[in-house]
């Protein structure tokens, strides 16, 4: 059971969209324990709809290209998770976790995992700690591409700064008088 219901949460957007209200009287008046549910709540309503926040009660399996696909954005556009989250129409928690897995463990983490306990699994036997998977061929490429990904936006960064630095160097000496 959610703490929140979809009714509960379609009220609460639908209010402070209308205006003049803002997210802290919000949660005060309705005694929601943090703004930034609300704001959550409020972003994903207004890239994806008010269905988009409404309570769902089957878990979503998402592909490995999925998730790697979030991840990859927020680290080419240079945004957060919860913006990542809002544009992919995910939890902001969900984008996290796989930010996380993909920085601890690499591509291969955010492969599918077997549910459930082991069939030959018996109450006394001594429970392994979790080995690091190993990542496939292709997820080896696509972790790669992910980090070249990475490097040409600092690259692209750094050029753009540096042109700027350069115009500013440019203009200053322009206007500076010569001795």
């Amino acid at each position: 059971m959610t703490k929140y219901s979809s009714r509960f949460r379609a009220k609460i957007v639908s209010r402070y969209l209308e205006g003049n209200i803002s997210y802290e009287d919000l949660c005060a008046e309705y005694n929601i324990s943090g703004t930034w549910i609300l704001r959550e709540w409020v972003q994903r309503a207004k890239v994806h709809g008010i269905d988009s926040i409404k309570v769902k009660h089957s878990r979503t399996v998402y592909p490995q290209d999925y998730k790697l696909a979030v991840v990859e954005y927020v680290h080419t556009h240079q945004v957060s998770c919860a913006q990542a989250a809002a544009r992919f129409g995910i939890s902001t928690s969900q984008a996290y976790s796989w930010n996380r897995i993909v920085r601890e463990q690499g591509v291969a983490g955010l492969r599918p995992k077997a549910k459930g306990r082991h069939p030959d699994m018996s109450k006394y036997k001594k429970i392994k700690p979790i080995k690091r998977l190993k990542p496939t061929q292709e997820e080896k490429y696509k972790q790669e591409i992910l980090e070249l990904k990475q490097q040409l936006h600092e690259a692209r960064l750094d050029r753009d700064l540096l042109k700027a630095l350069a115009t500013l160097t440019r203009s200053s000496q322009k206007h500076s008088p010569r001795k």
